[in-house]
């Protein structure tokens, strides 16, 4: 009996849908910054780690904030800013030193769906700023500089397991994560194509 109410509910909603004309579903950027803000705000997992060289460096990066910005250049592109708080350690010259510093990376990616979860994808280094001025950070600059795909792989492996939205905000949300064919990357905007 709950199998057939929950299918007449969903071919209720699939019907509305194609009577009403809509064949797409539109996610702003503010939202997805919002959710993006409120999931870093209650999660205890906001941490990218990269250990190289057996050791050599061992550093966890905690994500504080995150701005997205989509953008239609290339083809269509999310570019995300992080701002988060370094701690660790680096090996260099036989010695061992702390770092504990603030690291701005920038990167442009793509966006797959998931079930009703959208994720960035392929994520590509455009910048990394390291805030301070001490010899630490000096070395912690030039090292990172020379570790772009190690550093791109770590964000990968984070941005696999932390979704920048979910779409469950509505009815209609819920109803077109199921149809989703295509997503378009407008400006300022996500337009997922139902049909």
């Amino acid at each position: 009996m709950k199998v057939i109410r929950t299918f007449a509910i969903v071919t209720l909603s699939i019907a509305s849908l194609f009577l009403s004309g809509c064949n797409s579903l539109t996610i702003s950027e503010v939202d997805v910054n919002k959710e993006v803000a409120k999931q870093l705000a209650e999660q205890q997992e906001n941490h990218i780690t990269l250990l190289l060289n057996g050791n050599a460096l061992n550093l966890d990066l905690l994500v504080t904030d995150a701005n997205i910005d989509f953008t239609e250049r290339n083809g269509g592109l999310v570019m995300v800013d992080l701002s988060s708080n370094m701690t660790g350690t680096l090996k260099a010259f036989g010695q061992t030193f702390s770092v504990t510093t603030k690291v701005n990376p920038s990167f442009e990616s793509g966006v797959r769906i998931e079930e009703d979860r959208l994720y960035l994808v392929a994520p590509k280094i455009t910048q990394i700023d390291v805030e301070g001025s001490s010899f630490n950070e000096k070395m912690l600059r030039s090292t990172l500089g020379s570790l772009h795909g190690d550093f791109e792989k770590a964000l990968v492996d984070y941005f696999d397991q932390h979704p920048v939205y979910v779409l469950n905000h509505s009815s209609s949300e819920k109803t077109a994560a199921a149809l989703v064919k295509n997503i378009i990357i407008k400006e300022d905007s996500l337009e997922l194509s139902i049909f």
